[in-house]
């Protein structure tokens, strides 16, 4: 059992600060009986709060700290670009985003292996730990070793000790047998947690069925990820309406936009993930709406990739915050978030992206089933503690702009998920300088690898 003293508790969403009080946390293997009416608590979760409780619970480990939060969620990344960073490869000029796939990103994936992804996610998911994100939603790739990828991932996160929700972005791109083996490592992947469930773990992890973008999905495909998703019960994850030429695409060659495509697919729904949505007219925002999907929004990576804003963000029902690859530091990609969006003139302020970032956590709860994102009796213990002594007062009504303008991932002191530390006192509990030792050897490696394609 862990108490947390004399924490003030912020809440996203609504936004709040509260007075100084003690959270109670039951670790993995602890059941624990909530305090007053909150009844059993599941391991890995808030027991209660309140005022005076570490006097409750005498055995304890007391953890003393200035602010505690929900942990953070990335809702769409790409573990398989963390070995990108400082890339030494040649690489030709690009005129558009497609020539970009081609002559960088298409060419990464196909050079990965099963250990070179393995270091990649560790790396990633280590990043992430120390940024206080406590839960990926990860969007894979890597067609030369697609069979178990996603298993791979698993052991990755569970390493580190990170939440997540794994895919395999199916494509028609490598041919037709590749497509068929992305739609099994899907399913595959999604009948692993399954059963690890029914024997009564608790994986910190689950599966989504991925898709790598419109334009790289024929019909064939389609309707084997629709059956992917009835047949798991689980979403769809795919990225749409990135660059224009995927929306021209959907029209010329199937004579639909790419929502109204996939929808009339049965792709749609409360747990498919739309990545960027850049390009998506507002009869396509209304489909998204209407079928409950969410849209991943990325800054950073729409900005570095030059495929244009998207104007109709605000239109959107379910808009969460992601960064497309571009690390994991989720209070980063909220800043350019709020500040992209005001060069474009639109009319969100920092406290609409603050109810964007806390909605990843809406997006966990559809699919592992469990209070995320408050600080609150039977909700998950995935937390952070922050280091933050702010030079202004922090209260409910201005959280969002001391995010924007101050706070940030060097104030992360403490990082829970589960009901257990993944980072304390600023330090990794998992082996961060071999997990670090081993993603300089294996870039390296993947940089050869790419040289040679």
């Amino acid at each position: 059992m862990i108490v947390f003293e004399q924490v003030r508790v912020i809440s996203f969403e609504p936004p709040a600060v509260s007075e100084p009080m003690d959270v109670v946390v039951a670790g993995r293997g602890e059941l624990a009986l909530g305090g007053g009416k909150a009844g059993p608590v599941e391991p890995g979760s808030i027991v209660e709060t309140g005022t005076g409780l570490a006097a409750t619970y005498p055995g304890a480990t007391r953890v003393r700290g200035s602010y505690l939060s929900p942990g953070l969620v990335c809702g769409h990344t790409h573990l398989y670009s963390a070995l990108a960073r400082g890339m030494m490869v040649d690489i030709a000029p690009s005129k558009d985003f497609a020539q970009q796939l081609q002559h960088l990103w298409w060419r990464l994936d196909r050079a990965i292996d099963l250990p070179i992804l393995e270091a990649s996610a560790l790396a990633g998911c280590a990043d992430a730990a120390f940024s206080g994100v406590t839960s990926l939603v990860d969007h894979h790739a890597g067609p030369e070793a697609i069979d178990g990828s996603l298993s791979v991932l698993r052991t990755a996160y569970e390493e580190v000790g990170i939440r997540g929700l794994l895919c395999y972005e199916t494509t028609d791109r490598n041919g037709r047998e590749g497509a068929l083996a992305g739609v099994r490592e899907n399913v595959r992947f999604a009948k692993e947690i399954d059963e690890a469930k029914r024997r009564g773990e608790r994986p910190l992890v689950d599966g989504a069925i991925g898709g790598h973008a419109g334009f790289t999905v024929g019909e064939e495909t389609l309707e084997e990820l629709a059956d992917a998703v009835k047949s798991t019960g689980r979403g769809l994850h795919i990225h749409l309406g990135e660059d224009k030429f995927d929306a021209v695409d959907s029209r010329y060659r199937f004579g639909a936009d790419l929502a109204a495509r996939f929808e009339k697919a049965g792709l749609l729904g409360p747990k498919s993930i739309v990545g960027h949505g850049v390009w998506l007219t507002e009869g396509e925002v209304e489909i998204l709406n209407a079928t409950n999907t969410f849209l991943a929004h990325n800054a950073r990576s729409n900005m570095n990739n030059s495929v244009g804003y998207n104007h109709l963000l605000p239109r959107f029902s379910n808009v969460v915050l992601g960064t497309d690859g571009m690390s994991a530091d989720m209070l980063e990609e909220f800043k350019f978030a709020c500040f992209r969006h005001r060069e474009a003139g639109g009319p969100w302020w920092p406290g609409d992206f603050l109810k964007v970032l806390d909605r990843g956590n809406r997006l966990m709860e559809r699919y592992l089933g469990a209070a995320f994102g408050r600080v609150i009796a039977g909700a998950k213990a995935d937390l952070v503690l922050w280091d933050y002594d702010p030079p202004t007062p922090l209260v409910g009504g201005n959280i969002a702009g001391h995010l924007a303008f101050g706070l940030s991932s060097r104030s992360v002191r403490s990082v829970m998920v589960d009901g257990e530390f993944v980072v304390k006192d600023r330090e990794a509990v998992f082996d961060a300088a071999k997990i670090a030792e081993t993603a300089r050897r294996e870039s390296l490696r993947l940089w050869k690898r790419m040289e040679e394609r």
